[in-house]
């Protein structure tokens, strides 16, 4: 085998607690299961961040998110990620997402790709367009990362982003398994940004148990892709020259209880400390890996570019890349900029509340276990995660404040060149990039309630 290729695919917003694979009742994963017995599982994978653009840097560059700390309103400057460095050894990059901070937005995230597929907003290029409700699905993406594969000559590195697990849902209705017409009608009617009127109160934080079923469906359709992609790559006959990970960006939530003192219920994603958003799936199947294993220690997403690096120098098979490093792990949240403060000061008569930063660290224990002490701005508390289930508790082997390790660890992260965007990019309309001309960014992000 010669220079293996590489495959990563984010199931945005899918949580660890919601997939089958790791023993949700609804069997919302039964492809990846499946793929899981010639792969490594890891039980206890914690990403860096609780939202894409903070934890997307994290992943492709390595440096945990009190390391890199981009906000919005900044601009990750070229040649700093794991795909830049693939770029620079001949292979062939693309993104495939409709995700606007991977593919339009200024982040500087897209740069690290010669090709960048997104759809038009208005797009009808489906086989069936009645076969989902927005026209365009992962489903596409799944065909045009094939499309892209078959016009390869030398070795490729892609990352698959799928939304479809991400509000507002479209599922197709024949992985709409657990939904009904009274939980479809409350999606519908719920605000773009309904967390906000949780937040403010105008709303019960239980509205969300009504659209966890629906999740679930979604979670299925991504499976199904899954399964298409993994079934595209063996019918070309790459799969076993293919390091494939297959992940999350972060959690979701349906209004699960604080466990900081002033923190919010987890709603959405991207603020809050609760495990429902930082704990994700995590399988990997290395270049040619045949056995399965399941690894229960704790793992981060921080991993990915030494994964990528020990495939590219040729280990075949994934016994523990993703493993923290001396059994500590950390994940960070910065205090909202921009639009997001602007909205704590709209919606709520508490704004300061939800202007704190979430400061994270795990530490690993005896087999499924991980220990957690978090800090909501100034409100601590420590917990004990055992499989899928965090626990109170006052006794944990982390000794040290949360804002106290994590600041040691952004003093030691290497440094990322990063720069803010001009006056009023960050909100720009339009955005011209690999022939997709007349993308309406503002549209778009609002459509997936970033605004």
């Amino acid at each position: 085998m010669g220079r293996p290729n590489v495959l990563l695919v984010v199931l945005d917003c899918v949580r660890a607690a919601n997939t089958s694979l790791l023993g949700h009742r609804r069997k919302t994963t039964p492809f990846l299961e499946e793929f899981g017995r010639e792969a490594t599982v890891y039980t206890q994978a914690r990403t860096t961040a609780s939202w894409s653009l903070t934890a997307h840097t994290s992943l492709f560059t390595g440096v945990p998110s009190e390391g890199h700390k981009l906000q919005i309103t900044e601009r990750l400057q070229p040649g700093q990620t794991i795909f830049d460095f693939l770029d620079g050894e001949g292979y062939e990059t693309g993104v495939f997402t409709e995700n606007p901070y991977l593919t339009v937005h200024p982040s500087g995230l897209s740069d690290s790709f010669e090709t960048v597929v997104t759809e038009r907003p208005d797009s009808t290029d489906v086989d069936d367009p009645s076969e989902t409700r927005n026209g365009v699905d992962g489903f596409w993406y799944a065909d045009r990362l094939a499309e892209w594969i078959d016009e390869q000559t030398e070795s490729w590195a892609a990352c698959l982003n799928l939304m479809d697990a991400h509000m507002p849902y479209a599922t197709r209705d024949a992985y709409d398994e657990w939904g009904a017409d009274f939980y479809w009608a409350t999606h519908d009617e719920l605000p773009i940004k309904w967390e906000w009127s949780v937040y403010g109160e105008q709303l019960p934080a239980g509205v969300g148990q009504l659209l966890e079923p629906l999740y679930d469906g979604a979670i299925r359709q991504t499976d199904a892709i899954l399964e298409q992609v993994i079934g595209a790559l063996e019918a070309r006959g790459v799969l076993d020259d293919t390091l494939v990970v297959i992940t999350s960006d972060h959690g979701d939530g349906f209004g699960e209880p604080p466990q900081a003192a002033t923190e919010p219920p987890a709603v959405m994603h991207g603020m809050g400390t609760q495990e429902e958003l930082f704990h994700v799936p995590l399988v990997v199947r290395g270049p040619g890996q045949t056995g399965g294993r399941r690894i229960e220690s704790l793992a981060t997403l921080a991993q990915f570019p030494d994964a990528v690096l020990a495939a590219f120098d040729g280990e075949a098979d994934d016994s523990g890349w993703f493993v923290a490093p001396d059994g500590q792990t950390t994940a960070y949240q910065a205090p909202p900029t921009g639009q997001t403060a602007e909205y704590a000061e709209q919606y709520t008569d508490e704004p300061d509340r939800f202007r704190q930063s979430a400061s994270l660290v795990y530490r690993d224990g005896p087999g499924d276990t991980v220990y957690k002490r978090a800090a909501w701005g100034d409100d601590e508390y420590e917990a004990v995660v055992r499989g899928r289930r965090s626990e109170s508790s006052d006794d944990t082997p982390i000794d040290r404040p949360p804002s106290d390790v994590v600041a040691d660890s952004a003093e030691h992260s290497e440094t990322l060149e990063i720069t803010q965007l001009a006056a009023g990019e960050d909100e720009m309309a339009e955005y011209d990039i690999d022939g997709f001309e007349d993308i309406d960014l503002q549209s778009r992000l609002e459509r997936l309630g970033y605004l």
